[in-house]
């Protein structure tokens, strides 16, 4: 066993460092990264989580004008040439000195005992010089000299490639407040799930944890989710799988396809069963839906979900989703397109992604939702209604994708997406709709219903 293994006690900033440490070196999503912290620590308080999660959240939200101030102070290296822990400590440290209202020398004398014990004291030492120069560092002026040299994307906390994309969709106060609001926490939102035989009782219960619980015009199974004595997780109503934690975009996604009870319905790239479990309910657990996916952790989650839920019309498939596993002119009523995108629109909850996205990876994602969307598509009956979307601002993902395939598929039409809850989507595809951080409270979202025409021969 290592020394690490004996102690019992981790203090947040040693433990968001850890965080980081681990998305850095594996390649995991920080939710993932956070699970795995606090398995190693045993760290079962909430309270405790709730600080570490939002300490790796803020900071990551911020990385590279963190990294850009910790650049300025390094006289003979940069952040990036330091090791793993090393580094992220004083990120940690830096974002605390820096945006928040927390006292300099209390936050430095933490990072130097992390390093002190973790590494070693020369380290230690660097780390306290380092630090000190942060404290003498006036953030808004940093920021200001970035501007003048025509570096904004320190100001909005992106990436240039990024910054550029935005500016480019938006209008400049809309594309500042879209990148405003992506450094806040997001609302909470759940879905009532009316698969289980007490869900009415679901609110009342909520209500009673101090939640207060705000209905959603036209989705009358989705809350949003304020107050409360504890976060939603650990509460009984959650516990029972009587709600299920889901934003108010990828809510909308399912009740556009209006799946019917006895349906038949091909969900492609399913996992982790979001909108799976929710095509489920609005079918009454009856009909068949037809779930792939072609990873088999993410199918081992499917599963686990669906089964949690009380979902049993759902035919799980693990299966490449470029050559669907079925027989010659099997057709079904509905399909549900959710293919990999960049997820650029969900900034705000998987802060990640700016740091690891491109627009070089971007291109590349085009071409398999583009594939994805053809070979789910010839599965469509006649008459029969498919739903694309994304979690994607870009317009190479959505628009352009839709109006490409449009040009090359006669025999399919945009739909109305019914219900409309956010705005016309962008170069004249006014029945197609997005959504957006900053004007619907949800993650920015793309959503286009297609409908397969009826031969007139």
């Amino acid at each position: 066993m290592t020394k690490e293994s004996h102690r019992k006690e981790i203090s947040r900033e040693e433990a968001a460092a850890e965080v980081l440490s681990l998305w850095e070196e594996n390649q995991y999503s920080l939710r993932t990264a956070m699970g795995q912290l606090v398995k190693k620590w045993e760290i079962s308080q909430w309270q405790i989580q709730t600080a570490i999660h939002s300490l790796v959240f803020e900071t990551m939200r911020r990385l590279n004008t963190i990294d850009f101030v910790l650049n300025q102070v390094l006289e003979k290296s940069t952040i990036k040439e330091l090791d793993p822990l090393t580094r992220n400590t004083l990120r940690v440290a830096a974002y605390l000195i820096l945006y928040r209202e927390e006292v300099p020398a209390l936050v430095t004398n933490e990072a130097v005992s992390i390093i002190k014990r973790r590494r070693n004291k020369r380290l230690a030492g660097f780390c306290n010089a380092v630090l000190r120069k942060v404290q003498q560092s006036n953030l808004e002026d940093t920021i200001t000299s970035s501007i003048k040299q025509g570096n904004r994307e320190y100001e909005y906390c992106v990436p240039q490639w990024l910054l550029k994309s935005i500016k480019q969709l938006l209008e400049p106060e809309e594309a500042k407040a879209f990148l405003s609001t992506s450094l806040q926490n997001p609302s909470v939102y759940i879905r009532v799930n009316t698969l289980k035989d007490n869900a009415e009782q679901a609110i009342p219960s909520l209500e009673k944890e101090r939640f207060r619980c705000t209905p959603t015009p036209k989705l009358s199974e989705v809350f949003k989710l304020e107050h409360g004595n504890q976060p939603v997780v650990h509460t009984t109503t959650y516990q029972q799988h009587l709600i299920y934690l889901q934003s108010l975009a990828s809510a909308l996604v399912s009740r556009v396809l209006n799946p019917q009870p006895h349906d038949l319905v091909l969900d492609i790239c399913a996992a982790p069963g979001s909108k799976t479990s929710h095509l489920a309910q609005l079918m009454s657990n009856q009909g068949n839906i037809f779930a792939i996916d072609n990873m088999l952790p993410r199918v081992q989650e499917l599963e686990r979900n669906l089964n949690r839920l009380g979902v049993q019309n759902t035919h799980i498939i693990f299966s490449n989703s470029f050559q669907l596993p079925f027989r010659e002119g099997f057709q079904v009523d509905s399909v549900l397109i959710d293919p990999p995108c960049s997820n650029t629109g969900v900034i705000q909850t998987r802060p990640e992604v700016k740091w690891i996205m491109t627009a070089d990876k971007i291109r590349r994602l085009q071409k398999v939702q583009a594939s994805l969307l053809r070979e789910g598509i010839q599965r469509l009956a006649p008459g029969g209604f498919a739903v694309y979307s994304t979690c994607s601002v870009s317009l190479e993902e959505n628009e352009h994708l839709i109006r490409n395939f449009l040009a090359s598929n006669s025999d399919f039409e945009l739909v109305f997406t019914e219900p409309f809850l956010g705005s016309e989507a962008f170069e004249g595809m006014t029945l197609c709709q997005r959504l957006f951080p900053h004007t619907d409270d949800t993650e920015g979202f793309f959503i286009a219903k297609l409908r397969r025409k009826i031969s007139s021969k």
